[in-house]
C-alpha cells in the first residue's frame, strides 16, 4: 500500500495539469474571439463616425450646386447672394442664385394671389409660372443625382465655375477620419456611393408660408407655421407643392427614415454607402464591413430685395382706373395689342436695339399684358409678401392729382413683407428705356372715361430671367436715378461685389396711363 500510494498521487496531478491547459486553451480561445469582437465593434464605430462626417462633406456640396434654367435663371437647393464669378450678366454685374424652395413659395403665392383677383389671365400667369417650375425643379434634381453618379460627363459646378464632385469631397473627407484606422488596423476602403433621396418624415425649411393664414388657402394643421415643411404635400387650389427638406446648418438625419429619389419629393438628402474590407482582400474574401449615414444640407438667407411697380398718371387719373384692381379686371382692356421685346440691346439706348414682335407671345389684350407684367413684378418678391397687406394694395385708391408733383405711385415689398406705396416728388428712374429682351408695349386709346381716351404704355424689365432669354441684364430690374429707401445708408446701397443687385431702389414694372391729347408733347419731353 505504501508503494502504490506514490503512484495514485502522480496520476492525479497528471490530470490537474490536463485541465489546466485546457482550461488555458479555452481563454486563449475566449480571449482572441472577444478581442476580434472588440477590435472589430471599434472599427465599425469608426467607421460609421467617418461615414457621418462624409456624409455632412457631401451634402454641404450639394447645397452647392447651381445649374441654368432657361425660365428662371440660376437655381440650386438653397439661395446665393449675387457674388459668383461665374453667375455674371452681360452688363457685368453678377446675378442671384434662386433656392428652389423659394420659387416653388412664389409660384404657390402667385397662385393664391391669382384666385383672389379672380380673372382667367391672373389664374393663366400663375398656372405657367407653376409649370416652369416645376421644370426647374426636375432639371435641378436631375444634376444633383447626376452629381452622385460617378463616370458622368456632365461635371456640376457652384456659381463661382468651380467643379463640384460630393463623392470626391465624402471621399477625402472619410480618408482623413479614418486615416489611423486604414492605415494602422488593416482595412481598405472598398467603395463608397452615393444616393440622392427624401426622408418619410416631416423636414424643415426656412421658406416664409404666406400671412395670414387664413387668407392662404392653407390646410389647418398649418395655420400655425412660420415656413413650409419639407418632403411633406402642401397643396392649393388642388395644385401640389412639394419642398426640399433644408437645415439651419449641415445635418446628419435618420437613416431608416431615408426614402430613394421621387421626382415629385423635392429631394436633398444624400445617402451614403461605404464599404471597408481587410487589407489584400478580394470581394468575398476575409472581412468586410459596410454601413450608410444620411445628411440633409444647410439653407442660405434669400437677401435680394423685390423691385419696383410704378404706376404713373402724368395727366391725372381716370375714373376707370382709381385701382390696381380695376385695372387688372377692367372689360375695356380686352382688346387686342401688339406686345414687342428689345432686341440688340437696350431699346433705344443701344444702337443697334430696335423693337421686335414679343416672340412668345405677339400679340394680347392690355389687360392680360398688365396682368402677366403685375406677376412678374410680385415674383420679384419672393415669397415675402403678406397677403393682407398685398390685397390692401390692390385696392389702395389713386388720388385723381396723379400722385403728386411726380405723377407717380411707386409700389414695394419691404423686408417685412409689407407693401410699401409712395409719392416722390421727382421720376426717380430713366422714362422709356427698355431692357433687352423684356416686354414693351403702347396701347393708344386703350381706355375710355368720361368720353376721353387714354393711352397706357407697358414697360416689364423683368420679364424673362436668366442668361438664356432674359438678355443683358438677365431680368435684373433697373437702378433708379435717386436713391428710394429712406432708411438706406446712400454710401451703402451698392455692395462693392454685388453690384447694385443688393439696391433697393429697382424699378421692375412701369404702368403708364396718359391723355391722348398730350401724347405728341409727351413723345417730345422723354
Amino acid at each position: 500500500m505504501d508503494v502504490g500510494e506514490p503512484q495514485y498521487m502522480r496520476r492525479q496531478d497528471g490530470s490537474f495539469y490536463i485541465l489546466y491547459i485546457g482550461l488555458a486553451a479555452m481563454l486563449i480561445v475566449a480571449w482572441n474571439i472577444f478581442a476580434d469582437l472588440g477590435m472589430t465593434g471599434i472599427v465599425s464605430y469608426r467607421h460609421r463616425c467617418a461615414l457621418e462626417a462624409a456624409s455632412l462633406a457631401a451634402a454641404r456640396d450639394l447645397s452647392t450646386i447651381v445649374i441654368e434654367d432657361p425660365r428662371w435663371g440660376y437655381v440650386a437647393l438653397t439661395d446665393h447672394p449675387p457674388v459668383g464669378d461665374e453667375t455674371v450678366a452681360e452688363d457685368g454685374y453678377p446675378l442671384p442664385v434662386t433656392g428652389i424652395n423659394t420659387i416653388m413659395a412664389t409660384v404657390r403665392l402667385e397662385l393664391i394671389v391669382a384666385h383672389a383677383v379672380g380673372t382667367s389671365e391672373a389664374l393663366d400667369c400663375a398656372m405657367t409660372d407653376l409649370a416652369s417650375a416645376r421644370a426647374a425643379a426636375r432639371r435641378l434634381g436631375g444634376a444633383l443625382r447626376a452629381s452622385l453618379s460617378p463616370g458622368k460627363e456632365e461635371k456640376a459646378r457652384d456659381f463661382h465655375g468651380k467643379e463640384v464632385r460630393p463623392l470626391i469631397s465624402a471621399r477625402q473627407v472619410y480618408s482623413q477620419n479614418a486615416r489611423q484606422m486604414l492605415g494602422c488596423l488593416g482595412w481598405d476602403l472598398a467603395s463608397l456611393a452615393g444616393e440622392l433621396g427624401y426622408i418619410d418624415d416631416q423636414g424643415s425649411t426656412n421658406t416664409p408660408v404666406p400671412q395670414p393664414a387664413n387668407l392662404a388657402a392653407l390646410d389647418r394643421s398649418m395655420e400655425d407655421s412660420k415656413f413650409y415643411p419639407a418632403f411633406t404635400e402642401v397643396s392649393a387650389y388642388d395644385e401640389s407643392f412639394h419642398f426640399a427638406g433644408l437645415g439651419k446648418q449641415v445635418s446628419l438625419v435618420e437613416t431608416a427614415l431615408f426614402r430613394p429619389f421621387d421626382a415629385a419629393a423635392s429631394c436633398s438628402v444624400v445617402k451614403l454607402k461605404a464599404t471597408i474590407r481587410e487589407n489584400g482582400k478580394k470581394e468575398g474574401e476575409g472581412k468586410s464591413l459596410s454601413a450608410c449615414a444620411c445628411a440633409q444640407p444647410a439653407y442660405n438667407e434669400d437677401r435680394v430685395p423685390a423691385g419696383y411697380m410704378v404706376v404713373r398718371f402724368p395727366d391725372g387719373v381716370p375714373a376707370t382706373a382709381r385701382t390696381l384692381r380695376s385695372l387688372l379686371s377692367a372689360d375695356q382692356l380686352r382688346n387686342k395689342i401688339a406686345l414687342f421685346s428689345a432686341r440688340g440691346g437696350d431699346y433705344p439706348v443701344d444702337p443697334r436695339a430696335r423693337l421686335v414682335p414679343d416672340p412668345d407671345l405677339p400679340e394680347a389684350s392690355v389687360r392680360q399684358a398688365f396682368t402677366r407684367a403685375f406677376f412678374d413684378w410680385l415674383r420679384t418678391a419672393h415669397a415675402r409678401p403678406r397677403l393682407d397687406s398685398l390685397y390692401n394694395a390692390l385696392d389702395y385708391q389713386f388720388d385723381r392729382s396723379g400722385g403728386g408733383p411726380s405723377g407717380a405711385y411707386l409700389f414695394t415689398v419691404d423686408a417685412r413683407g409689407d407693401v410699401r406705396i409712395s409719392a416722390p416728388r421727382t421720376y426717380p428712374f430713366s422714362t422709356q428705356t427698355a431692357y433687352e429682351n423684356q416686354l414693351y408695349t403702347v396701347a393708344f386709346s386703350a381706355l375710355n372715361s368720361f368720353d376721353q381716351n387714354w393711352t397706357i404704355r407697358i414697360r416689364d424689365q423683368v420679364h424673362r430671367l436668366g442668361r438664356q432669354e432674359g438678355g443683358k441684364h438677365a431680368g435684373q430690374p433697373m437702378p433708379s436715378l435717386d436713391p428710394l429707401d429712406p432708411d438706406q445708408d446712400e454710401s451703402k446701397r451698392l455692395l462693392a461685389v454685388a453690384g447694385d443687385r443688393y439696391d433697393r431702389s429697382r424699378l421692375a414694372l412701369e404702368l403708364e396711363i396718359s391723355n391722348p391729347t398730350n401724347i405728341n408733347q409727351e413723345n417730345g419731353t422723354r
